[in-house]
């Protein structure tokens, strides 16, 4: 198989997709940044065209074979709708296209193909937003993965190491305090 495809493949994997392949194919296989960038971007928007397409009627099918299928998939888009409806409806495409745009663990074109399915959103928009935000999140990483090689050549990889645990401390310093505050509110 040839890189290409390995890169291809990599993305369209759910919990790899892009912050995956463009750091494999830039780092392992030493591709150019540019090729690496569009593989991974056409592997991750491959699946997102099967995800809108079939889950809808694999859900239905499910629901009138298996009883106990029916009463999880009526639990999961009630209880989706009822906590999420509000933002989804305030930000709308918007907010499909920046939850697939910023290269975060568990958002990405997988988790808003899901996303679209759950609230029964229009299909050639929330695919236009998604694209849109995976073509935007392969920039991203691919920048990051670039900074990263940049600041590990001319500053040593442990550099690079902690400026990832500052993120990081940072993040959950944040994270921390924000939680904090709605316990106290």
């Amino acid at each position: 198989m040839t890189v290409e495809l390995q890169i291809f493949f990599t993305a369209m994997m759910p919990l790899l997709e892009l912050r995956a392949a463009i750091p494999l194919a830039v780092l392992v296989y030493e591709m150019n940044p540019y090729s690496a960038y569009l593989w991974a971007v056409l592997g991750n928007i491959f699946p997102i065209f099967i995800i809108l397409a079939f889950l809808e009627p694999t859900s239905l099918w499910l629901s009138r074979n298996f009883s106990f299928m029916e009463k999880f998939f009526n639990y999961l888009f009630e209880r989706t709708r009822r906590n999420y409806s509000e933002r989804v409806g305030k930000y709308g495409f918007f907010a499909l296209f920046l939850f697939t745009a910023i290269p975060l663990p568990v958002s990405g074109a997988w988790t808003a193909s899901l996303a679209v399915f759950l609230f029964g959103l229009p299909y050639f928009k929330s695919l236009a937003a998604i694209i849109s935000g995976v073509i935007v999140a392969g920039g991203v990483v691919l920048f990051l993965t670039q900074a990263g090689i940049e600041i590990g050549e001319n500053y040593g990889f442990q550099a690079v190491g902690g400026l990832i645990l500052l993120v990081l401390f940072i993040y959950f310093i944040y994270h921390r305090k924000k939680n904090n505050y709605k316990k106290n509110v």
